[in-house]
This record gives structure tokens, sequence and C-alpha cells, in this order.
């Protein structure tokens, strides 16, 4: 890179701090700036960080001339507000997932970028993990045959949130995955969920997506489950590809040539590892999104590709308010 680009950074706590030590490993990138409307969590940053200029307000960070782009690492229900102002003061503006909250925000965020001409990258990390891309290209080389199913597990025992059920907290990077492989939109949605800390907030769902050409994707989200699987698995007519990031990098992605012959009858093969290079996917995001301002390519987690997950929360949210109220 030529130029150095200025990031400024909104949200200081959990995330935040992976987000400024990625930015820190890229060369020809300044990030100083960093707001939080936690004194804790701003003067934790200063401590851990060197040479950071902190704002207890975002529209004070927001207001600095010298930034080319902001990055939004805030609670989900305030990314809608700060990516228009954002966009608004004519900044690129990178935001975690999910997007927003509805499917009119979104729109909207688009409206604004549209508007100013600016970027809008959507931090749907798996997108660059290269376990996945590996897993899509496999596919696009035909070595499980025709796609039949997919499907996502993506269970923990973890925080339990307030404002956003565990669909927007845990299903995004998976839509994102399915939607990329399945390049379409599903004309179907059903959805089963437990209701166990809250009437209204789901703690866990099973959701099945039904696209044209019997493609099935089949997605199972949990924050209360004894035990933390992140698996994402592909099944075709002539074997699967399995990601599983909770395993080491030799056994991120493995090929299972089993297949089931025309007389539906197994034929089992024993599974083999597909070698991958081993990259931190944070930082491979980032670094895309850094080469998007520099030189005008497009993202692959753009507004439109966050506006068709988006599509799909909003399916998936009706059917869940029409079956449980």
């Amino acid at each position: 890179m030529t130029k150095i680009i200025k990031i400024g950074l909104i949200g200081a706590g959990r995330w935040g701090p992976n987000l400024i030590g990625s930015l820190r490993r890229i060369e020809g990138v300044e990030i100083k700036h960093v707001a939080d409307q936690s004194k804790e969590a701003i003067q934790k940053i200063v401590k851990r960080f060197d040479c950071i200029i902190p704002h207890e307000d975002p529209q004070s960070l927001i207001g600095q001339n010298e930034l080319d782009a902001v990055l939004i690492a805030t609670p989900v229900e305030t990314h809608f507000s700060l990516a228009k102002e954002v966009l608004n003061s004519g900044k690129n503006v990178f935001v975690e997932k999910p997007l927003c909250l509805s499917l009119k925000d979104a729109r909207e965020i688009e409206k604004v970028a549209n508007k100013f001409k600016r970027i809008v990258f959507t931090g749907h990390l798996l997108q660059y993990h290269n376990a996945f891309r590996e897993l899509k290209q496999n596919i696009k080389l035909g070595k499980i045959g025709h796609l039949q199913v997919i499907k996502a597990n993506r269970l923990n025992f973890g925080a339990v949130r307030k404002i956003e059920s565990v669909l927007y907290d845990l299903a995004s990077h998976d839509l994102s995955m399915i939607l990329s492989i399945a390049d379409k939109l599903p004309v179907k949605v059903d959805v089963n969920a437990v209701f166990k800390n809250s009437k209204t907030i789901p703690d866990y769902m099973n959701i099945i997506l039904y696209f044209k050409k019997n493609l099935t994707a089949i997605l199972n989200v949990d924050w209360i489950s004894p035990y933390k699987e992140h698996r994402f698995s592909v099944f075709g007519s002539k074997g699967s590809l399995i990601f599983d990031d909770t395993e080491n990098w030799k056994n991120k992605l493995i090929f299972n040539p089993s297949y089931l012959n025309k007389k539906n009858e197994v034929v089992y093969k024993p599974n083999v590892s597909i070698l991958i290079q081993e990259e931190e996917p944070l930082k491979k995001e980032i670094e895309s999104f850094l080469n998007c301002i520099q030189y005008g390519e497009t993202p692959v987690t753009d507004i439109k590709e966050a506006i068709n997950v988006q599509i799909v929360l909003n399916k998936i949210e009706n059917k869940l308010i029409k079956k449980y109220g």
C-alpha cells in the first residue's frame, strides 16, 4: 500500500482489542482514534496499546476529518445509527455482524452509502477464512458432485443477549456462508425454537432453508449448549466437505468421499484432510477492507451481501413470530 489509511474504531470492548491488534500488524494503516462510552473499556485500551487517542463520545471520533474509515464493533442495536453517521460524514464503514436488526434499516444504510459513494463492509468473518474459501473452491471443481444438503451447527455456552436473539448473534455467519454457496435466496424457511431465558428471545433455533434445484440448508444455533461446536458441512452426490473451526489447522477441512449410490446404499471411503494455508481470518478480512478503500475493489461482504443475509434473517424472524407469537 502506498497511502497510509487512517482508521478509527468505535467499540473498545470484547472484540475491539482484536481489531486493533490485527490492524497494527498490517503495514500502511494507522489506528489511533478509539471511542467507547465506557471509561473502563477506554482505559484498558490506552494501557494495552500505545499512541491511542481516546474518545468517550462516538460523534467526536466520527468528526475527525483525517480518518478514511471507521470500524464499528458496538452492540448491534447501535449499528444502524452509527453506520449512518459515519457514511454521512463521508467516510467508509466496516460494521461487525450483524449489520443491523431490520431489513428496513439495512436498506437505509445502503441508500446513504450509495448517496455518498462509500463502502459498507460487513464483518462476516468466515467468508475470509482459508478453510471456507478452499471448501467453496472444491465445490466449484466438482469434488463432491451435485450439491444436495448444507448443514451448519454453531453451538456454545456463551453470553445470553438481552436485545438480539441467538438468530442475530450466531446465525449471521452461517447464513452468509450458506448464501455464498447457494448463490440465491431460499424460497421457503421453517424454524423451531426453544425459549429458556426469555419469552420473546430464543436461546436455541433450528432453521431449515429450502432453495431451488432441491438444495436444503439446515442450521442449528444455540448459546446454552454444554459443549462448543462450530461445524459447517456440505453434502453432495460424490461425497462431503466438513469445515470444523474448532479443530487444528491440519484438520479444519476434511473431505469425506463416502456417498449414497443409486440404491441408496452408503459406499464408505476413508476421510482425507485437505491442506490449507494457516492464516488469521480477521487479519485477512481487514486487509480486504483496506484494499477496497485503496484500490476501489468491491468487498465480498459488501452492502448487497449484507442485505441478502438480512432478507433471510427477516424471513426467519417473521416465521418465528407467526409460529410462536
